[in-house]
């Protein structure tokens, strides 16, 4: 946020009539003839809501010669266009006179592709400073239309893309209005992405995730948003070709959200199909066994039904909910064996993490029905025929579950049996919300029955004493 005061801003005099704007000098305190602003490069404040980006406010001091500040602005833009004899300067002074601020700030900017593209680095920042605080005294209307003649010129071209970019977040954190920030946003969105400004992907994707929440965005808007962001992460984290590591989980995550954006009955567009699949395909090709367990019950996964996407939505089925283990799997694919190849997936590591969680749901059967002492125990023939692997490969089988976290279970072989204590969830839907809740009352229920019970114990305990106590006088 940029803060001038209320008064006008003080004339500095430290340059010759033929200034130039100094790039503003960190100082040590706000007071009476400074300006603040922020001084990194890339920063962003949120209003009212205490959330930023890296990057603190400072006061800075923007030196600008005996004349009033835009008219130093002017002076520097006709040296830029080689206006010797001064005329913009002078109109610029004379509608200044009028009270015409924004007819100078336009006038100004119609020379914009030359500061932007001539000025020096401070000089142009310095210049941004200027006209962008100063606007803020102005109603709202003049206010905004100053700031967007800043906003397009920034946005004219690519050529010093970084310091571009720089500017728009400046903009960006001056402008109080949260429907004018968020439009500079988008526009800052796409300019980085356009010019590919790498380092700044980070950054500014990660106060896009922490705040578009507050910013009162409806579905379609949050999608753009959301795209956007996860869109520019990818195309700057290279091939993306390993599912498992931190760019690739970040770039699931926003599409998770984005999709997540989507009610019932909703139509998918072609992009959000496309992002259906892309999850879809990071969940089975992930190593991490648990980190989407609830995917299958998103409302956009499941509108595939009935697009060309089907069969993605299909193949997600069978994994997650499939009763007949690898038979399930191996009917499948040999009805859609050209899927895999088309949505860049190997079959065999499919098949692979489909007799993993075959596993699963061999184990959950086994915990939910047997009682006594055989509960949880599964059999190395059951375990056999639900992955269709042999008998010398069930242990193996079993310690992959174990080590991905899916099971906890001890091997007996001796009795050629693994006795399972706790297994994963395949899927975690309505019907294990209700099991979990059926289970904390039951705990709730029995936790009352004990401390009953040590309440009935201690009140028999203190009747003893006192008839003790009687007895004995």
């Amino acid at each position: 946020l940029v803060e001038t005061g209320d008064e006008d801003p003080p004339h500095i005099k430290e340059h010759p009539p033929s200034v130039t704007l100094g790039r503003p000098r960190v100082i040590g305190s706000c007071c009476k003839h400074t300006t603040q602003a922020n001084s990194t490069a890339v920063g962003f404040t949120e209003t009212p809501h205490t959330s930023k980006m890296p990057g603190s406010s400072t006061c800075v001091l923007v030196e600008t010669g005996d004349e009033d500040p835009i008219i130093s602005v002017a002076q520097l833009v006709a040296g830029l266009i080689g206006d010797a004899a001064g005329k913009l300067p002078k109109e610029c002074s004379a509608l200044l006179e009028a009270g015409k601020f924004t007819d100078v700030v336009t006038k100004i900017m119609a020379s914009s592709a030359k500061l932007f593209a001539e000025a020096s680095e401070k000089d142009l920042e310095g210049s941004v400073l200027i006209i962008g605080s100063l606007a803020q005294r102005l109603p709202p209307a003049d206010a905004a239309k100053c700031v967007e003649l800043l906003v397009a010129a920034a946005l004219a071209g690519t050529d010093r893309a970084l310091l571009r970019a720089t500017i728009l977040f400046q903009l960006y954190n001056m402008v109080t209005d949260a429907p004018a920030r968020l439009a500079i946003l988008v526009k800052t969105l796409a300019f980085v992405r356009k010019a590919k400004i790498a380092e700044l992907v980070a950054p500014i994707s990660r106060h896009v995730e922490d705040n578009y929440t507050t910013w009162n965005l409806d579905g379609a808007a949050t999608r753009t948003m959301l795209y956007d962001i996860f869109s520019m992460l990818a195309e700057t984290s290279g091939s993306m070709s390993d599912p498992n590591d931190a760019a690739s989980k970040r770039v699931l995550d926003l599409q998770l959200k984005y999709l997540a954006t989507f009610k019932p009955g909703e139509a998918l567009g072609a992009d959000a199909e496309e992002v259906c699949k892309a999850a879809v395909v990071s969940f089975v090709r992930s190593s991490d066994m648990m980190f989407r367990c609830d995917l299958l019950g998103s409302t956009a996964i499941q509108a595939l039904k009935g697009t060309k996407s089907a069969p993605v939505l299909q193949l997600l089925t069978v994994m997650l909910t499939g009763a007949n283990g690898m038979a399930d799997f191996v009917a499948f694919a040999k009805a859609n064996g050209a899927l895999f190849k088309s949505l860049g997936l190997d079959e065999a590591e499919c098949a692979g993490k489909m007799r993993l969680l075959a596993l699963c749901a061999l184990a959950e059967k086994s915990t939910a029905a047997a009682t006594g002492e055989s509960a949880g125990e599964v059999t190395y023939a059951e375990v056999a025929a639900a992955l269709q692997c042999g008998l010398d490969e069930v242990e193996q089988w079993i310690v992959r579950a174990i080590g991905a976290r899916l099971v906890e279970a001890k091997m007996d072989q001796v009795r050629g049996c693994a006795v399972v204590t706790r297994v994963t969830h395949r899927v975690f839907g309505t019907a294990q919300w209700e099991e979990l809740r059926a289970n904390i009352e039951s705990w709730r229920t029995n936790m009352a029955g004990v401390r009953e019970a040590v309440a009935k114990s201690a009140d028999a305990g203190r009747l003893k004493d006192a008839s003790a106590a009687v007895a004995a006088h």
